[in-house]
C-alpha cells in the first residue's frame, strides 16, 4: 500500500477520537483513590490503564482487524499485517497516582517498520499533540515547531529518572552534559518530550523506554523539525533509550553522553 496524505488524515482522525474517548475513562479515575498492583517489572499498573487500553484496543480490532498491536499491558499481538498500532493507555502511572497532572495517553501507528502517526494526549494539562508523516506537527491544532537553539550551551536540557541514569556507563558523561546545559529539570515521561517538541527545551534524555512510550514522540519530534535516536545514536524505538532534541544540538549532546565509554568501560573491567 502506498501511504497518501488522505491515508494519514483518516488514521489521525479516528486515532484522535479513539484517545478522547479514552481521556473520559482515565479522568474518570484521576479524580479517585486508585488501588494498584505491581508488574513482574515492578511497574504500577491501576484499573485505569487496563480499562483504557481495553477501550483502545477494543475501537482499533473493531475498525482495523487486520492490524497488528502492541500495548503495554496486553503485550503483542501480531497479525503480520504491514500496520502496527502502538498503545500506551498511561504513559506516567506513577504521576497519575499521587495525582500529579504530568500523564498521557500514547497512540502511535507504525507501518513497514516505520512510524507514521502518533497522539500524545494529556488529559489533566488539557492539552493533545499529534503529528503524522509529512503533515507537520500540531499542539491543540496550532502547528508546533522545536526551537533554534544551536549549542548545548544554551539548551535547557530535560531527563528521565536519576537513579537509572545514574546506572548506565554514561552516568559521568550525563553529568557533563548538565554542566554543558544552561538549565536542566527533571520532567520525566511524556510531558518531557513535549516540552522539546514545542519548544521550550532542547534536549531530552530517556534512559529506559519501551516502544509504546516514544513511538508517537518520534514523529512528533521529527514533524516538528527535530530529531529521536536512542542514547548511542540509533534511529529507533527499540532499543529501550531515548534522546531527543531540537536537531540542531543533537550531535554535541550524543558527543558528549557517549565520548570514551568503552574504553572506560574496558579499562574498569
Amino acid at each position: 500500500m502506498d501511504l497518501k496524505r488522505k491515508h494519514l488524515e483518516k488514521f489521525t482522525e479516528f486515532a484522535l477520537k479513539t484517545v478522547q474517548k479514552a481521556n473520559l475513562i482515565t479522568l474518570k479515575y484521576f479524580s479517585k483513590k486508585i488501588k494498584h498492583r505491581l508488574k513482574e517489572n515492578l511497574s504500577p499498573v491501576t484499573t485505569a490503564d487496563i480499562k483504557s487500553e481495553n477501550f483502545i484496543i477494543s475501537r482499533i480490532k473493531e475498525k482495523y482487524p487486520e492490524h497488528s498491536i502492541l500495548a503495554e499491558e496486553s503485550g503483542n499481538n501480531d497479525s503480520g499485517n504491514d500496520f502496527k498500532w502502538l498503545v500506551d493507555p498511561i504513559d506516567g502511572t506513577k504521576n497519575f497516582m499521587r495525582k500529579y497532572p504530568f500523564w498521557g495517553t500514547l497512540l502511535a501507528l507504525e507501518y513497514c517498520g516505520e512510524i507514521v502517526m502518533g497522539i500524545i494526549s494529556m488529559p489533566a494539562m488539557n492539552e493533545t499533540i499529534y503529528a503524522s508523516r509529512g503533515n507537520g506537527c500540531f499542539a491543540d491544532k496550532k502547528r508546533v515547531k522545536v526551537s533554534k537553539v544551536k549549542k548545548v550551551s544554551d539548551s535547557y536540557l530535560i531527563h528521565g529518572g536519576l537513579n537509572y541514569i545514574f546506572s548506565q556507563p554514561y552516568r559521568k558523561n550525563f553529568i557533563e552534559l548538565v554542566n554543558s546545559t544552561n538549565y536542566d529539570r527533571g520532567f520525566g515521561d511524556c510531558h518531557g518530550h513535549t516540552l522539546i517538541i514545542k519548544g521550550q527545551a532542547e534536549i531530552m534524555v530517556d534512559p529506559h523506554v519501551s516502544p509504546w512510550d516514544v513511538a508517537p514522540v518520534k514523529i512528533c519530534i521529527e514533524e516538528a523539525g527535530g530529531r529521536f535516536t536512542d542514547i548511542i545514536g540509533n534511529n529507533t524505538i527499540y532499543s529501550g533509550s531515548a534522546l531527543v532534541t531540537n536537531g540542531k544540538v543533537h550531535e554535541e549532546a550524543l558527543k558528549i553522553l557517549n565520548e570514551d565509554i568503552v574504553s572506560r568501560e574496558i579499562t574498569k573491567d
